[in-house]
């Protein structure tokens, strides 16, 4: 079942220094979450995703740092984040092997099935 794209689920206001003045979630695809696409794509300081669990504010910035600056993989987990936080994501996704770091270039990559970096064209070890 496809997952609607919608424009923004929920609201965040956040003052000057990043502390939530308002925070309203909604339901969305597995949990209570505020999430803001049009944020995430055009606004890179404003607030794209505060998961269920806690009141941490993610901006597209926290994004790209989590992914070692590498606009796909930061694209691809924000997209998928659905009610946990973006680094429990992450640590879910290199538990399950479905992304790496390559050895030699030190770039992530979405690993399942893949042999070589699609980076620099290394051998990605079988495990």
């Amino acid at each position: 079942m496809a997952v609607k794209i919608c424009e923004r689920i929920g609201i965040c206001k956040v003052d000057t220094d990043g502390n939530i003045v308002e925070l309203q979630r909604e339901f969305f695809s597995q949990g209570w979450v505020f999430k803001d696409w049009e944020a995430f794509q055009n606004r890179p300081d404003a607030p794209c995703y505060v998961p269920e669990l806690d009141d941490a504010v993610y901006t597209r910035h926290d994004f790209m740092a989590l992914c070692n600056g590498q606009e796909e993989i930061a694209e691809e987990l924000f997209y998928e984040v659905d009610w946990q936080s973006p680094s429990t994501l992450m640590n879910d996704w290199e538990i399950a092997g479905e992304i790496d770091t390559c050895g030699k270039c030190g770039k992530l990559f979405m690993a399942y099935n893949v042999k070589k970096c699609p980076h620099c064209g290394a051998d990605v070890p079988e495990e």
